[in-house]
């Protein structure tokens, strides 16, 4: 019977093995391009989470910390949040690859009038952080500023599938905020 619909077929000779050839080529080439964009993905992904960290904590120290209080919380409090954000957001995150910079008018200032530049405390590895600008409005307002920087590995690792994202990335992310306090 199954000669009969298979009558209809010709077959060349040598050609048995050809779709699976096919596929040991194609399949290796399509993992690739799969696993490459789960990378993509999670690119976007530490883009979003390293936006929020230092937001979270730039927010934190202008607003005080606890409700009712008139004091800015300490740096290593902001610092704390930050990585807590972090860590709990990112698989991976540690204080090893994870530096965070708190900036507070509150550390002290160097320089006088409208070249006021606010004292920072740096936590994590030693990532060199850019200087803080100026604050034009240091008499009258407190600036905080909160850096991240995280070195992004992929999370399928290899040479293959780290085209779009490769090993050690450096991402910084910079938020401030002014308080009057």
């Amino acid at each position: 019977m199954w000669r009969r619909r298979l009558a209809g077929q010709q077959r060349f000779r040598g050609q048995e093995g050809q779709s699976l050839v096919e596929t040991a080529i194609a399949m290796p080439l399509l993992l690739g391009l799969a696993f490459n964009m789960i990378n993509w993905g999670y690119l976007w992904f530490m883009v979003l989470a390293l936006s929020a960290a230092p937001r979270m904590g730039a927010q934190y120290a202008t607003q005080g910390g606890a409700a009712g209080t008139a004091t800015a919380p300490g740096t290593t409090q902001v610092s704390n949040l930050v990585y807590d954000n972090l860590t709990n957001a990112i698989e991976g995150a540690t204080t090893s690859n994870a530096a965070v910079q708190v900036c507070t008018s509150a550390l002290g200032i160097s320089g006088t009038g409208s070249s006021t530049i606010a004292q920072c405390a740096q936590f994590g590895p030693a990532f060199s952080f850019p200087a803080p600008a100026a604050d034009p409005e240091a008499p009258v307002f407190l600036l905080h500023r909160v850096d991240v920087e995280y070195t992004v590995t992929p999370i399928i690792p290899g040479w293959v599938f780290s085209v779009i994202l490769p090993s050690n990335l450096h991402f910084h992310r910079q938020v401030s905020m002014r308080s009057m306090y």
